[in-house]
């Protein structure tokens, strides 16, 4: 049950007490290794011999926490990823999901996400049911597609991790519900519609319900504002408000399931504030809200489709040599603003992924910076007040599909099919650095870096053990020194294009990685 889960949480999120220090254990990963989560040794907190505060260094004060607990990590279980699954040996398929899921050898995933209807990682154009046009009762109303993958992984996934907590998004409501009548484009949600789509939501909880996967909370619309090829629907700021406020919500009440979240946007970070802004200013609507969720497509450096600008700069230690950096949507600090907007609110991550663009899967397989963009999404998202990380598909199969518009992409995981292998990437090694050390329940550590070059997020889990994650994406080496306040400080390093987790506790015999 998904309130079980819930209150599972809450039982073991009570405020992390931190302790006094005096172990630090190093787990790294960094290009070129054949293995991850490297147990480098163990060191012992002494004196600080950095000279300064100025000193290469990261501090960490982790009496100081952020009293937001931490929800966890995940991935999401599309059509594409379950129908992958479906396709290895069961041996294979074993494999997978215990390095998802498994919490000694894997990701030691607790979130996850499904679509309600059909979304483009599948085989087709799908709905829930027969639902003919004009059904205000949805007679029709039926999981059976869910039944040929999706639903067993999802059960059996539950069987390596427990109770998972399920985000529920649409990509569109049925054609016939629609302003342009159709899954794809620019269509709005028809308004003499409003009260059977939310009729809609509640059936799909209801029954997922009766098959022993409880939804935790549902989006209103996954990217609400991009018209597509593939499965969409558009609503305004406005629209998305009024539907929570008039419908979604009061359909939730009517049916006792107001422990079910609503989460509003589930869409680029670029505009998040102002549709959080819109949302929460009508206190009818935002009693029923959540919170904002949010994905992390918009960046220049990795993506065709977003404008960009060029800025140069001069390089003063290479005769100025002129230097670039690529401007685009990212957004980052959106996502403290939004924070700040409402503190009662949440924010979670709902998806990301590396589009292909063009390029073969074959071509960014083993890609390196993948992997440290996960790692600077991550750590950013972490310091700046998301609660929960959701990825995109689970896996992925050779071509980076099934895509039924062929919008291909790339997975932490993928299956060859053809020969019943696995390919584990460098972003499912960067996740592990984060999912498997910062537990259900951690608070946020206030941290800093002297050194730009060294991203860090500090967290202090329930436990009271400390886990400091820091990555260095440049071509150098960098020895720096942790310090940890009122406890110690050690000599450490980060490698170049690595990360590293520290894992600081009272006794060695505690940080076991």
């Amino acid at each position: 049950m998904a309130e079980n889960a819930a209150k599972r949480f809450r039982a073991s999120s009570s405020p992390a007490v931190p302790m006094k220090y005096s172990r630090v254990v190093t787990i790294r990963t960094k290009q070129g290794d054949t293995e991850a989560w490297n147990r480098i040794g163990e060191c012992a907190l002494g004196e600080d011999g950095s000279g300064g505060s100025q000193a290469p260094s990261v501090f960490v004060a982790p009496s100081q926490t952020i009293a937001r607990p931490w929800l966890g990590f995940g991935g999401s279980f599309t059509e594409a990823a379950t129908e992958t699954l479906r396709k290895l040996t069961s041996g294979r398929r074993d494999e997978v999901l215990k390095a998802c899921f498994d919490k000694e050898v894997g990701l030691a995933y607790n979130l996850g996400r499904v679509s309600i209807g059909s979304c483009d990682f599948g085989l087709g154009n799908w709905t829930c049911g027969d639902l003919i046009e004009g059904d205000q009762e949805l007679k029709g109303f039926s999981l059976e597609h869910y039944e040929a993958s999706i639903l067993p992984t999802m059960q059996d996934a539950m069987k390596v991790a427990g109770p998972l907590l399920i985000l529920a998004s649409p990509w569109s409501p049925p054609a016939w519900m629609k302003t342009k009548r159709e899954f794809k484009g620019d269509g709005h949600l028809k308004q003499d519609c409003y009260g059977v789509w939310a009729l809609h939501f509640v059936r799909f909880v209801q029954e997922m319900e009766k098959k022993g996967m409880p939804i935790w909370a549902v989006t209103v619309q996954n990217e609400p504002e991009a018209a597509q090829i593939w499965e969409s629907c558009i609503y305004t700021a406005e629209e998305e408000r009024d539907f929570v406020r008039d419908y979604l919500g009061p359909a939730f009440e009517a049916a006792e399931m107001s422990k079910v979240k609503i989460i509003i946007w589930d869409h680029n970070r670029d505009g998040m504030l102002e549709r959080a802004a819109v949302a929460y200013a009508d206190e009818s609507a935002a009693k029923y809200i959540w919170g904002l969720g949010y994905h992390w497509y918009g960046d220049g450096r990795f993506e065709t489709w977003p404008e960009s600008y060029e800025i140069e700069f001069e390089d003063r230690k290479n005769e100025d040599e002129a230097i670039h950096e690529l401007k685009a949507r990212l957004g980052f600090d959106n996502v403290r603003r939004v924070a700040e907007l409402r503190p009662d609110k949440h924010i979670i991550f709902t998806e990301g992924c590396q589009e292909l663009s063009g390029r073969s899967l074959e071509q960014m397989l083993g890609v390196w910076k993948l992997g440290e963009r996960y790692g600077m999404n991550i750590i950013s998202d972490m310091n700046n007040g998301v609660e929960g990380w959701i990825d995109w598909n689970l896996c992925l199969d050779e071509r980076g599909g099934p895509n039924h518009v062929g919008n291909f992409c790339s997975a932490p995981i993928i299956c060859d099919t053809q020969n019943d292998t696995i390919l584990r990437q460098p972003s499912f090694w960067y996740l592990g650095h984060f999912s498997r050390y910062i537990k259900p329940g951690a608070c946020r550590a206030v941290s800093s870096t002297s050194r730009d070059v060294l991203e860090v997020t500090s967290w202090v889990n329930v436990d009271g053990s400390l886990a400091v994650v820091v990555m260095n994406q440049s071509d150098d080496d960098v020895d720096f020194w942790l310090k940890v306040f009122g406890s110690g400080a050690a000599h450490v390093e980060a490698p170049a294009r690595s990360i590293s987790t520290f894992l600081v506790t009272s006794d060695a015999a505690d940080a076991v990685a």
